[in-house]
């Protein structure tokens, strides 16, 4: 009976060794699954503002604004970043390039890579 039941704790131990091993090395590959990127906004008239955010790798230029400012959208478009709202009677609206380049898409449909630099700024639209 002594046997059995040290065989049975030994197993137990075992099985908890194991899944505590497992936990740890799901955090560090969670850790590689995740980029740093740099989000720039540039209200009209004002200072820049500039924030690191760590963020899942392939997750969009939106969700890394929404992870680094408070975002107000309206129809799919951004109508305010940290209470910096568009102005449509002087036709400023919020525009963004990653890379120094101006967006081709949405902010919805760009995914972020490593070290990139995303930079929202408003400017007048004609």
């Amino acid at each position: 009976m002594k046997k059995l039941l040290f065989s049975i704790s030994m197993l137990l131990l075992s099985l908890v060794l194991i899944a505590c091993s497992n936990n740890t090395g799901n955090s560090s590959s969670q850790k590689a699954k995740e980029v740093t990127v740099q989000v720039i906004i540039k209200p009209d008239g004002k200072e820049a503002k500039r924030k690191s955010v760590a963020i899942d790798k392939g997750a969009t230029v939106m969700k890394a604004l929404k992870k680094a400012y408070k975002v107000e959208e309206k129809d799919g478009f951004i109508t305010s970043i940290d209470d910096n709202k568009q102005d449509e009677t002087r036709k400023l609206y919020w525009m963004f390039k990653v890379n120094d380049k101006v967006a081709s898409k949405g902010a919805e449909e760009i995914k972020v890579k490593k070290d990139d630099k995303i930079e929202f700024y408003q400017e007048v639209y004609k």
